[in-house]
């Protein structure tokens, strides 16, 4: 039987595409005034190929680990004030300007929980720590609606390592037998949750990977069709 389901964040509830890179790379240009900006986005891009390198082991960089990488790529270096600076403001920029909610997420999640079901959120984390995220979310209506959420930043690892998928569950109390979990990516929403023997579904709405269709359980082209897919589930 089904009691629970646990969602994705970027690409399944909110914007996938909504990165903030262009007002961090401004604001560290501020602070190296000797740099110029198409450098600083150069060094800035160059640092998350090597986020990308790093996630395929199943971690992720926090932001302080970013701003020193793009230091370092730069040669340069801030006063500890600036750069506590810098990096609150990496972090938290995406509370002036948050992604936008994928239309039909809050009425779909109002839905699970209308019957019963207990929700979770398993969100591998970027520059945008779990505690910052948190808030975007309540701010958007849809935090309460999740009895546990999970951010690879606290917890130390991905969804790439079976307990970001295993640590939900026992905080949501429910075996994986009973959880489906809702993500747009193949390789971590999908085999990751799969390997852990929990069911998935895959979103196509904001993120289209039509290649993890074989692997998923479900496959759903709006977050707004979940609720009549669990009938047929």
């Amino acid at each position: 039987m089904l009691r629970a389901v646990t969602f994705d964040c970027w690409g399944t509830l909110v914007d996938l595409g909504h990165t903030n890179a262009q007002e961090r790379i401004a604001h560290l240009c501020r602070l190296l005034p000797d740099r110029a900006q198409e450098c600083v986005a150069q060094a800035y891009e160059a640092t998350w190929r090597l986020f990308g390198q790093v996630e395929l082991l199943g971690f992720s960089l926090p932001a302080s680990t970013m701003l020193s990488l793009t230091l370092d790529e730069l040669g340069a270096t801030l006063q500890p004030g600036q750069r506590a600076d810098v990096l609150r403001y990496w972090e938290e920029v995406v509370t002036t300007s948050p992604p936008r909610l994928l239309e039909g997420v809050p009425e779909a999640l109002g839905d699970l929980r209308a019957r019963g079901l207990r929700l979770g959120l398993i969100s591998d984390t970027g520059m945008t720590p779990g505690r910052v995220m948190r808030r975007v979310l309540e701010r958007a209506g849809i935090l309460a609606h999740f009895g546990h959420c999970t951010f690879s930043n606290e917890l130390g690892v991905t969804k790439r390592r079976p307990q970001a998928f295993l640590a939900t569950l026992a905080a949501l109390d429910v075996s994986p037998g009973e959880a489906l979990h809702v993500g747009d990516q193949p390789e971590t929403d999908i085999r990751g949750a799969k390997a852990v023997g929990m069911r998935a579904a895959l979103l196509l709405q904001n993120n289209p990977r039509p290649e993890g269709r074989a692997l998923a359980d479900l496959v759903l082209e709006r977050i707004a069709d979940l609720p009549d897919a669990l009938d047929r589930l």
